[in-house]
């Protein structure tokens, strides 16, 4: 399984309209938010928000058999709900996820199990 994760700076004061996007996830869309998340072979997500001094990030933590196949398929993805989605992240974070940043994700340190 692999395990991967990344922080997105949120645009200063979006950070209320950040957790208003994903209480709308987790709540009016959650069912195609299950059905993305299953057709693009994610077994598990998560996001939090993270007060720091330099401002708030948007953390994210998937797990995937193939996460760089899962990546490739949500980018690549035209499906209404996650055009949805990308859509939202952007308005938060700038960052569009139908054309993916080029650094790196996040590496690995240490995993207790």
């Amino acid at each position: 399984m692999d395990q991967i994760g990344f922080a997105l700076p949120v645009i200063p004061g979006r950070s209320e309209q950040a957790r208003s996007f994903f209480e709308e996830l987790e709540h009016e869309r959650k069912s195609e938010y299950t059905a993305s998340e299953r057709r693009i072979g994610v077994t598990r997500e998560l996001w939090f928000v993270q007060q720091t001094p330099n401002g708030d990030l948007l953390v994210a933590y998937i797990e995937s058999p193939n996460a760089a196949e899962a990546l490739r398929s949500f980018s690549q993805s035209q499906d209404a709900f996650d055009q949805w989605f990308k859509r939202g992240l952007a308005a938060v974070t700038g960052v569009d996820l139908n054309n993916p940043p080029p650094w790196p994700l996040s590496e690995q340190v240490s995993n207790y199990s």
